[in-house]
């Protein structure tokens, strides 16, 4: 056939093995991107927490002085660095899912690929669980300083 006609022909296993190798490099690259915003939202919760605890110095010891253990007060840093993260990741599942659905509607139109935003995959479960996890992480540090705190040296600055 490629010596006799302007066509080519094609083994379809070679084909597919060369097909699912190039979707392999997309799909590694897709991975390392998700890595590094994984690592970028983690630094961005810390960088967070860790200025709401120099901020809020002052309240922290105030908390303390009401009577708060110094558990408590890293405690409360650590659960709004978990509900950061799971209300960011439940939110961006959403946009996500809803983007996809409106890209699935552009690309219908165009009758291209069918892409549904409505299709939810078991392995998203697991991206509220690593962004807590990551949070948590993230969050270690500003809640051990705040657990640190010296109310007394606190109070007399002000």
């Amino acid at each position: 056939m490629n010596s006799e006609t302007p066509m080519q022909a094609a083994a379809p296993a070679i084909e597919v093995t060369r097909l699912l190798r190039m979707i392999g490099v997309g799909s590694e690259m897709l991975q390392g991107v998700g890595a590094v915003l994984l690592l970028t939202a983690g630094l961005s919760v810390f960088i967070a927490l860790w200025s709401a605890v120099r901020e809020r110095r002052a309240d922290l010891a105030m908390l303390r002085m009401l009577g708060a253990s110094p558990g408590k007060v890293s405690a409360l840093l650590l659960a709004e660095g978990l509900w950061l993260a799971l209300i960011a990741s439940v939110i961006g599942l959403l946009l996500g899912h809803g983007l996809a659905a409106v890209v699935g509607t552009v690309l219908q139109a165009q009758q291209s690929l069918p892409v549904s935003g409505a299709l939810w995959v078991e392995q998203e479960v697991w991206v509220p669980v690593v962004a807590i996890l990551t949070a948590g992480a993230a969050a270690l540090i500003p809640a051990i300083s705040a657990y640190r705190v010296d109310v007394a040296q606190l109070l007399q600055r002000r």
